[in-house]
């Protein structure tokens, strides 16, 4: 948060959120290890960070997906709106971090240490047990749907971080081979939102009936894509039940 704008790429985006992610599933450990944490209290200024970051994030995969699928100037007043629609959702994320939130962050920081210490190792490998048997339980599943796909994705990066966090990731190899069916399902999560940005698009007024036609082209081999990946997330998860 320290950079400077002109510092900031795509990259920067992407990765703040990952350690904002890191930090959420830090403060679920600690908070079932401490009667006393108030989580979403201490949450709530690092989820204004994440939320705005994500809306920026969004529109740059949206941006690289169109020039991944259209050639030359195809759709040039589209994605010109698109480009638009960014500039101001980073302009809002800069307005963002150097307004009163960053003070309010700082004050956290005491809060969270001062808070770690009520994680010990037997608190937190019943926390990593229950954590292990939901991520199972949607496992077991013969074939997962998008909205357990969706949880599922979630309850194994918690899990991997929390793993990391108590330097235990080396100790279930089980789990870290999980971790490769997260890799097929993070490349499905980002065709699911481009796939909702475009059908928003094609719902828009302004935009003309050629447009509309090139919109629908993209999103159909996008929603193919989906599809397959879809196939190989279920495909690995039968093979990794198999092989246990």
């Amino acid at each position: 948060l320290s950079k400077p704008r002109r510092k900031y790429t795509p990259d920067t985006f992407h990765k703040l959120r990952i350690e904002i992610k890191k930090l959420n599933a830090l403060f679920d450990l600690i908070n079932f290890c401490s009667k006393d944490f108030k989580r979403k209290k201490t949450f709530k200024p690092f989820k204004l960070i994440f939320q705005q970051a994500g809306k920026v994030r969004e529109l740059q995969l949206h941006e690289v997906m169109l020039r991944r699928y259209l050639t030359g100037n195809t759709l040039s007043n589209y994605r010109y709106r698109i480009k638009k629609i960014r500039l101001k959702e980073q302009d809002e994320f800069f307005l963002l971090i150097k307004s009163k939130c960053i003070k309010r962050l700082k004050k956290k920081y005491h809060v969270i240490s001062h808070q770690l210490n009520k994680i010990n190792i037997k608190k937190a490998v019943i926390y990593l047990e229950k954590k292990k048997n939901l991520i199972n339980k949607l496992l077991d599943t013969d074939r997962l749907e998008p909205e357990q796909i969706h949880e599922l994705r979630k309850r194994l990066k918690k899990l991997n971080y929390s793993m990391k966090f108590l330097s235990l990731e080396k100790q279930d190899k089980q789990f870290l081979e999980k971790n490769i069916i997260s890799g097929l399902i993070g490349k499905w999560h980002d065709c699911q939102v481009l796939t909702s940005h475009l059908e928003k698009a094609e719902k828009d007024l302004n935009i003309n009936s050629n447009e509309i036609n090139e919109l629908e082209k993209v999103r159909m081999k996008i929603v193919k894509n989906s599809e397959l990946l879809l196939s190989k997330i279920n495909a690995a998860i039968l093979e990794h039940e198999h092989s246990e």
